[in-house]
Formats: C-alpha cells, structure tokens, sequence
C-alpha cells in the first residue's frame, strides 16, 4: 500500500538527462533502506510524468508494488542506454530517412507520390517503441491500482489539433477529470502510445495519434506549453510533493559578444523551441 500522507511525484522532461531522476530515486530508495522503511511499500502513491519523465514514472508506477525493485529496473535501463535503443542510428536508416527529406525538400512538392508519402520526422523512433514493450509493463497497473500499491499515474502530451495541453491518467477510483484554460485532463487506460506521444519531441520524433473524447488527436512532446506541471498531482489528490526536474536551476553567467550581423534561421528557430519547451 502507498504511504500517507498521499505524496505526489512529478518527472519532468529533459531528454537524456532525465536519467538525472534515476538516479535521484536511487538514493531516496537507499536513505528508505537505511532508516529501515518497508522495500517494497510505495511512497509516491500519484506519480506524474512528462516526456522523458513520462517513461520513468510509467515504469516506477507499473512496479509500485515493489519500490526497490522498480527503481533497480529504470537503473539498469539508463546504465546501458544507447542511441541505437531511442531511434534507427545505422547508416540505412540515416541514409533512407535523409534521402526522403531531401526528396521532399527538392522536387517533392511538385510530385504527388510524395505529397502523399511525405516524411513525418527526422528520425524514426520505432526502436524506442520496442524498448518501452520490453521494460513498460501496463498490464501490471491495474492491479497495483486495485490493491492500494498507487493512487494514480499521469502522463503528460500536447495536441497538435487543438493546441491543448492534455493529462491523460489511471487512477483506481473515480477521480473526476479536469479543465482549465488551454489544458484538460481526462481518465483513460494508459498504453505505450501515451508514452510515445508524451516523448515525440517536435521534428526529430513523429506525432502520435491518440483517442480524446471519442475522437482521434495528433500530440507531440508534452513539454510544450506545460505552465502547470505539478498540477495533475494537485487534481489527483497529491497533500505534498516531490517534483525532480532535469533541467538548470541558474544559467551559469556568460560573457556577452557582438551579435553581429541579422540572426540566422537556426538562431531563431532555436530560440522558438526553447520557448515552447518552458521546462528546458
């Protein structure tokens, strides 16, 4: 059963620095170890995730009848992370996913095969797809759910058809969804493709389609426009919370140069992303 106070935890998104939250859950695992608190009891009973913090709270949530153990599994996986288990990196993949952009970018627009076979991403994250099968056990929510070992797990997209910054959580009771501006959240059976949608970074990733309300959305990363992120652990009936970001506190101080001359594309459009990653 989870602890009480109920207690929330927020994973927030970082890409591969998310692995910064692993390892801050080791050491609350060993401190729980030392003070000779129960193994195997949860103390997070909401767990909240976004993008790459989505697939961690996912893992902890689907284990949370065994803490320790759950903890231990997102060790091994981060410990023996490569490129090659997020997206295709051999040279066939990179060479066929670069010759369709260049395609589309060159004589595409004026050929209708092209229009219609359009790539949707830069890279292809079918690899990430097989790791989440391999280590995501959702089959495993309901029962945790049922016998009290977690309250409920949230995961965090962004739609592309609406703008709306959508949560998507289970919850073993009844928990009536929510709706604010610009952001709702709504009750549904958690699955790998609410982790693909929630991690599809804009451009590198494809889009993800999911079901909303009866009809089916496009979402991407739901770290863009998430101005509420300890909000779901609120809703969903969090009394305190622990939220482990990936991100930099403080920018460290930098000298200022000569802008020289007009910005390019890629300073703009780096400036744009970063804008609408507001946890970056």
């Amino acid at each position: 059963m989870y602890e009480t106070p109920l207690t929330g935890l927020v994973l927030s998104g970082g890409g591969a620095r998310a692995a910064y939250q692993v390892g801050v859950l080791r050491a609350i695992a060993r401190i729980r170890r030392e003070s000779d608190a129960p193994r195997s009891r949860n103390p997070f009973g909401v767990i909240v995730g976004t993008s790459a913090g989505a697939i961690n709270a996912a893992a902890l949530a689907c284990h949370a009848d065994h803490f320790d153990a759950a903890v231990q599994v997102l060790v091994q996986v981060w410990e023996n992370f490569q490129a090659e288990q997020v997206y295709r990196a051999d040279a066939l993949g990179v060479i066929r996913s670069g010759a369709r952009w260049l395609t589309m970018l060159s004589i595409g627009w004026a050929v209708a095969r092209w229009r219609r076979a359009r790539p949707k991403s830069l890279l292809d994250n079918a690899p990430l797809a097989e790791l989440l099968a391999r280590v995501i056990h959702f089959d495993r929510l309901p029962r945790v759910l049922r016998t009290r070992q977690l309250h409920a797990l949230a995961l965090s997209a962004s739609s592309y058809s609406s703008g709306q910054h959508v949560t998507f959580y289970q919850s073993g009771t009844d928990l009536p969804p929510w709706t604010r501006s610009q952001r709702l959240a709504r009750r549904t059976e958690l699955t790998i493709p609410h982790l693909l949608a929630s991690s599809a970074i804009p451009f590198l990733f494809p889009a993800q389609s999911l079901m909303l309300d009866g009809l089916p959305e496009w979402f991407g990363d739901g770290s863009m426009r998430q101005s509420a992120p300890i909000s779901p652990a609120v809703h969903l009936g969090a009394q305190r919370v622990l939220i482990i970001g990936a991100g930099r506190m403080q920018e460290p101080p930098g000298r200022r140069v000569d802008a020289g001359g007009y910005p390019t594309l890629a300073q703009i459009a780096g400036h744009a992303m970063s804008s609408i990653f507001l946890d970056a």
